[in-house]
């Protein structure tokens, strides 16, 4: 958990200099790309936490939806204070609203995570009862409608029809990423084990693929394009999964004192998750980063990471408040 928060504080931090062109932009397409992986990562390591598992729907409504759904509330309130405040933002607040479309940008894939929660238990069966044959038919289904097919209509309406992509709902979100959180579940029921030197040569190809694909054709139509960076975009598929598989199989003793640091930090995921917008955004404001030079290979990913510290710090000290610990 702790590298996929990190990786989504990483892309957080990217997204600002891939929207715009300058001397530095290469190096923002490369922070972009591997900060993609970073959702899908939650996933995986979601599903084979979550799935297989006898749980009933009760179960999962208490330990797994509420957990989500209380912080969610506080939060959505939270920012929706911070964005009129900081960003001048002069909506009014709907709850009819806020049930489609997040208060902000990031909070789209608790959405998501809670919605995929719910069917929890029917994937349970699903993944526990199914043979090897249904399964591979179901992801095969998954991986030409998410990943190809919507790859396709993607580059027909942005840069055949110079339309732009439409935002996809809550619920496409779902049907997306669904495979991620799937296949989470199947590594661990069957033990999936592929090689870690396999494994890397695979995401280091498929990263410079990704990065070379994204800059050709932003160059090409002359403005930055990002649906080669979709969540489930093919290359970014494979991008999510050797790393998933690198670090579930890699051979690596780390000494007591590391493992529980791991766990430490793992713990307070969801609350940085949460609140790392807040904490990046305010260090911008403050500490002004220029990431339009070529010292940006060091500045994006230093930013990231003092982000990932103050949220860290800041989630322990709260927790410390038993009146706000469920939140965070």
């Amino acid at each position: 958990m702790p590298v996929a928060t990190y990786l989504v504080i990483l892309l957080h931090t990217a997204s600002g200099p891939f929207n715009t062109f300058h001397n530095a932009w290469s190096v923002a397409v490369m922070y972009d790309a591997l900060g993609r992986i970073s959702f899908p990562l939650y996933l995986l390591i979601a599903g084979y936490i979550s799935l297989n598992k006898n749980e009933s729907l009760l179960s999962t409504l208490k330990t797994r939806v509420l957990n989500l759904l209380i912080p969610l509330i506080a939060w959505t309130v939270i920012y929706f204070i911070y964005n009129r405040m900081i960003h001048g933002s002069t909506a009014s607040f709907s709850l009819l609203e806020t049930l489609s479309t997040p208060a902000y940008q990031h909070l789209w894939f608790i959405y998501t995570l809670i919605l995929l929660y719910l069917v929890t238990p029917l994937l349970n069966t699903f993944i526990q009862n199914g043979s090897k044959q249904r399964i591979n038919y179901i992801l095969a289904i998954w991986f030409a409608l998410a990943s190809v097919y919507m790859l396709f209509d993607n580059f027909k309406d942005s840069v055949l029809e110079h339309q732009p992509t439409s935002t996809p709902s809550n619920i496409d979100m779902v049907v997306y990423l669904s495979g991620f959180y799937i296949i989470g579940g199947i590594a661990r029921r069957y033990k999936l084990a592929p090689k870690v030197p396999i494994a890397a040569i695979i995401f280091i190809l498929s990263a410079v693929l990704t990065a070379v694909m994204c800059y050709s054709l932003s160059i090409s139509i002359n403005q930055p394009n990002d649906i080669f960076l979709f969540y489930s975009a093919p290359t970014i598929v494979t991008l999510a999964l050797t790393c998933f598989f690198m670090l579930l199989n890699a051979p690596l003793r780390l000494s007591r004192r590391v493992n529980l640091a791991i766990r430490a930090l793992s713990k307070l995921s969801t609350g940085i998750f949460f609140i790392h917008m807040l904490v990046l955004e305010t260090l911008l404001r403050l500490w002004p980063v220029n990431f339009e030079n070529y010292y940006a290979i060091l500045s994006i990913p230093a930013v990231a990471l003092l982000s990932y510290a103050v949220s860290a710090l800041l989630i322990v000290v709260l927790r410390q408040v038993p009146a706000i610990k469920r939140l965070v």
